[in-house]
């Protein structure tokens, strides 16, 4: 029989898009049959992206010229438009937007690509405003031109407003931001709701999650530090389109601290989740992390870690020593924590198999909201090793593709964002890991320092690991209920291990 090892007596004694170029083929729009993708580098210059039918997302650089930003801005909130106001230079802005907002139209400024966008919106006037026509503006092509100066001809125009406010789109702004007068007279002509966003992440920012929820036309961001077009895109997707992970949100960390019991569901030898049935872990886990709410400034909630592939004595049919517990094994577990508002985090110690291979195996349940993945190096076999004869070890290189996977996986099924585990004691357990691609916008890595024994040497570990540390890398630590010496206490675990962590596991 391949037998597993127990984990607590195996090694542990040994050891925002820049607007530029205004003549960008990509265009957004507010009806749901628009369609479309942008097929281009993102970072080359394009004024927009078009997502999906009803999903569009662009960003406006506050240091883009006026002319640039009003393209910008029309192409992502508007559809159609009967009447615009054209600023016959950069400096009439301030009074085409002025005028505009009064009757709610939009605002464009003179300059390159301003007849095509008067073409692709369908006007039929034009107010101008400022000297002489507007560059791009020809009376001869059938466009009524009205001078903005003569305040009665202006409101003798039929129809005003062209035509009824559009309802879903919203504007991005960085907090103390504000609209440009051209992009926000457009906004407000698109019936554009106003954000605020925190953190520079609409995931993470609770008051923005309701209107970009509720809304069903495109977004736009203000300023490239939202991120280029397509992260918001990516972003406003998820916040439409993904299931809320437990505790609300779509981003792990900083919005939660979780509590995790650790195991594997069929043998208590391995951690404190195998020594009940589902439905008391379920309860066990709620009061382990009902102790840490009153010291924990940010909610609290509780989590399984769970054993998918254990480390085995012997190697098995596949020679990988390592023994894959069934989906169909786990999945009750899973399914208890779903209810329970528990999240998951499943566990690979993958021997001679390498980690995205398993990762792929499981990949049903990582294919669930709340459902993250951790990854322990101590189990991982060069072709040669055995267990238990040496530490095993992952180069940063494997680390990275399972982290690419994932995300990959997060974005093709519309998920929040996972976490994604490093299980380590020693730096040499994962080689290179200053190369650990943190530019991944759809997981988190959290390095969880698994060190056991006397608290001071504990302490050493905890250091040791967090030297070179990558930023953007969240913390996690473990309490062993029969290995330290002494166990800390909720209140100790919070107050003596610094900076605190935001996994804190219990086997």
């Amino acid at each position: 029989m391949n037998q597993p090892l127990p984990r607590r007596t195996a090694l542990r004694a040994a050891a925002v898009l820049v607007v530029g170029s205004v003549a960008a083929t990509t265009t957004a729009c507010t009806s749901d049959s628009s369609g479309g993708s942008d097929d281009g580098d993102p970072d080359a210059g394009s004024t927009s992206l078009v997502v999906a039918a009803d999903q569009r997302a662009g960003v406006v650089d506050v240091d883009a010229s006026p002319h640039e930003q009003a393209l910008a801005a029309s192409r992502v909130l508007l559809d159609r438009a009967g009447v615009v106001v054209v600023a016959s230079a950069d400096t009439d802005v301030a009074a085409a937007a002025e005028l505009a907002t009064a009757h709610a139209l939009p605002v464009l400024v003179a300059g390159p690509g301003l007849a095509a966008e008067l073409d692709r919106l369908g006007v039929s006037t034009v107010v101008r405003v400022g000297a002489g026509a507007p560059e791009g503006v020809d009376a001869s092509a059938g466009l009524v031109v009205v001078d903005g100066s003569d305040a009665g001809a202006v409101a003798a125009l039929p129809g005003l407003p062209p035509r009824p406010k559009a309802h879903g789109a919203v504007v991005l702004l960085r907090p103390g931001g504000a609209l440009p007068p051209a992009v926000a007279a457009t906004a407000d002509a698109a019936g554009a709701d106003r954000v605020t966003v925190q953190h520079g992440d609409v995931r993470a920012t609770p008051d923005a999650m309701g209107p970009v929820r509720a809304g069903s036309g495109p977004t736009l961001a203000l300023g490239s530090d939202l991120g280029p077009a397509e992260r918001v895109a990516q972003r406003v997707r998820t916040v439409r389109r993904a299931v809320e992970l437990p505790g609300g949100g779509f981003v792990p960390f900083p919005g939660r601290r979780m509590i995790a019991l650790y195991g594997h569901p069929q043998t208590k030898a391995l951690g404190m989740l195998g020594e009940q049935p589902p439905d008391q872990a379920v309860r066990r886990a709620r009061s382990l992390a009902k102790e840490y709410t009153a010291l924990s400034k940010e909610p609290v909630i509780p989590a399984f870690e769970l054993i998918a592939s254990v480390a085995s004595q012997a190697a098995g049919e596949d020679g990988s020593y390592s023994r894959r517990t069934p989906i169909e094994v786990l999945l009750p577990w899973v399914e208890a924590a779903e209810q329970a508002g528990i999240y998951v985090v499943i566990d690979l110690q993958p021997g001679r198999t390498d980690f995205l291979t398993q990762a792929k195996f499981y990949e049903p349940l990582l294919r669930r909201p709340s459902v993250g993945l951790a990854l322990d190096p101590e189990w991982r076999l060069e072709p040669d090793q055995k267990h238990l004869r040496q530490i095993g070890s992952v180069g940063v290189d494997e680390v990275n593709r399972v982290g690419a996977w994932l995300a990959a996986l997060v974005r093709e099924h519309d998920l929040p964002a996972k976490v994604l585990t490093l299980h380590q004691f020693r730096p040499s357990m994962i080689t290179d890991r200053e190369r650990l691609d943190t530019t991944l916008d759809e997981i988190q890595w959290l390095v969880h320092a698994d060190g056991q024994g006397r608290q001071g040497a504990k302490q050493s570990t905890w250091k040791r690991l967090r030297r070179d540390l990558p930023d953007g890398v969240w913390l996690g630590w473990k309490n062993f209920e029969d290995e330290d010496l002494p166990m800390l206490t909720p209140e100790q675990t919070m107050a003596q291990v610094s900076p605190t962590p935001w996994f804190v596991s219990y086997q």
